[in-house]
C-alpha cells in the first residue's frame, strides 16, 4: 500500500506498507472490499475511508502477471478463477491512494483549513482582484495594414483557386489542377505554382491571362504553345540580342587575308660574301681536324694547381705518361693546361695513353679529386 504522499515521490524512493488478507474462495467481492478498506484505515490511517479513492491492482503469479484492476465483481470472479489453479493459492494487491486524505476540505468559523484564510477576506480579495484587473487599460494591438500588392496578390490566387479547383475523383492533387487541352490530364497547381501565375496576373501590365500559365521555368513541364509569351522586357531584350547578332560590325574587315610562307635564305643572294677566316700556316682549322684542340677545353676552367708527380698521381696515370711529360719539360697543371693534342702524338703518346690524358685533364678541370 502506498500512501498519497508516496505516491508523489520517485517510485525508487517510496516506502509501502504491507498487511496480509485471508479469504475462503466463496467469500462475495464486498467482502474482500471491506477488508482491504480495514487494512487501509490501519496501515494509511486515512479520515476519509472510500474505496474508490485508491487505485486497487492484483497479480498472481503465472496465472496473470500483468497488473488487473480490482474494481468490478467480473474481476473479482477472474481473480478467484485463476487463484483456485493454483497449489497454494496466493493473490499479489497492489494499493495506491489517489487523493490527499490528511487535509481537510471543510470549512470551520468561516475559515479554509490549511491556509488561515477566512472566507470575507477571501471574497474581498477577489473583489478587489477583479476591480484592479477592470481598471487596468486593456492595450490595443496596432493594425498593420496589408500592401497593396499583396491584397492584389491574394485576390489573384483566390481567382485561380476557384478556376481550377479539381473535382477529379481519385485525383492526387493539392486540390487545383490545370487540365492540359491537348489530352486532359491534370497538371497539379501547388502553391507556388498559383503564387508566380497570381504575380504575372498582377503585374502591370498583365503578362499572362487565367486561361495560360506564365512562361516561367515553374511551368517548364508544360508544351510551350501553352504558355504565354515572355516578359515585354525579356522579349525586347531577345531582339536587341538577336538584332546585333544579325547586324554586321563595321569595324570587322571583309578583305581576305593572305599568307606567304617564305624560306629564310631567299634573300641570302643580297648579303656579301663572308672574308674567310684566319688561319695559322701548317695547321688545319680546329675545328676541322681535333689534333690542334687543347685537351682542356677553351670552355672549361683550370683546376687547382698540382705538380706532376702530384697530378699523375691523383689521376692515376701510368709512369710512362709520367716520364714522356718529364721528358718534354712539363712541370705541373701550369704547363699541361696547354698542350696540344697533336703535341702528345709527337711525344709519342699512345691512342690509350692521349685518351687518359684527356680523361685526367677534364677531372682536373671540374675538380675531381
Amino acid at each position: 500500500m502506498y500512501s498519497f504522499e508516496q505516491m508523489k515521490k520517485p517510485k525508487t524512493k517510496r516506502s509501502e506498507e504491507t498487511a496480509i488478507i485471508k479469504l475462503y474462495q466463496d467469500e462475495p467481492f464486498d467482502t474482500l472490499k471491506a477488508q482491504i478498506l480495514k487494512c487501509i484505515s490501519e496501515s494509511l490511517k486515512p479520515k476519509k475511508l472510500d474505496y474508490d479513492d485508491y487505485k486497487i491492482m492484483f497479480t498472481i503469479l503465472r496465472h496473470q502477471t500483468a497488473p488487473l484492476s480490482l474494481k468490478k465483481t467480473a474481476e473479482y470472479e477472474h481473480l478467484v478463477e485463476c487463484a483456485v489453479r493454483m497449489k497454494t493459492p496466493a493473490v499479489k494487491l497492489l494499493i495506491e491512494a489517489l487523493k490527499d486524505q490528511t487535509a481537510s476540505k471543510k470549512r470551520k468559523n468561516g475559515d479554509l483549513e490549511g491556509d488561515g484564510m477566512k472566507a470575507s477576506d477571501s471574497d474581498t480579495s477577489q473583489s478587489s482582484g477583479s476591480d484592479s484587473e477592470k481598471g487596468k487599460k486593456k492595450k490595443k494591438k496596432k493594425l498593420v495594414k496589408e500592401l497593396p500588392l499583396n491584397i492584389e496578390l491574394s485576390a489573384q490566387i483566390k481567382l485561380l483557386q476557384n478556376r481550377y479547383t479539381c473535382n477529379k475523383p481519385g485525383c492526387i492533387s493539392s486540390g487545383y489542377c490545370y487540365i492540359l487541352p491537348d489530352n486532359n490530364a491534370h497538371f497539379t497547381l501547388s502553391h507556388r505554382h498559383l503564387s508566380v501565375w497570381a504575380a504575372a496576373l498582377a503585374a502591370k501590365p498583365p503578362i499572362t491571362t487565367l486561361d495560360r500559365p506564365p512562361n516561367h521555368k515553374e511551368f517548364d513541364t508544360l508544351s510551350s504553345n501553352l504558355l504565354s509569351s515572355s516578359a515585354p522586357l525579356i522579349q525586347r531584350q531577345l531582339a536587341e540580342r538577336n538584332a546585333a547578332q544579325l547586324t554586321p560590325d563595321p569595324s570587322a574587315s571583309t578583305v581576305p587575308t593572305i599568307n606567304f610562307n617564305l624560306p629564310n635564305d631567299i634573300f641570302s643572294f643580297l648579303r656579301p660574301a663572308s672574308a674567310p677566316l684566319p688561319t695559322t700556316p701548317g695547321r688545319t682549322n680546329a675545328l676541322v681536324n681535333s689534333a690542334d684542340m687543347l685537351v682542356l677545353p677553351v670552355s672549361a676552367r683550370p683546376g687547382p694547381d698540382l705538380s706532376l708527380a702530384n697530378f699523375c698521381a691523383v689521376y692515376d696515370l701510368s709512369p710512362d705518361i709520367h716520364a714522356k711529360l718529364t721528358e718534354n719539360g712539363y712541370t705541373g697543371t701550369r704547363t699541361i693546361r696547354y698542350i696540344v693534342v697533336s703535341e702528345l702524338k709527337e711525344m709519342g703518346f699512345k691512342n690509350g695513353e692521349i685518351a687518359a690524358m684527356k680523361d685526367a685533364v677534364a677531372q682536373w678541370a671540374n675538380g675531381e679529386m
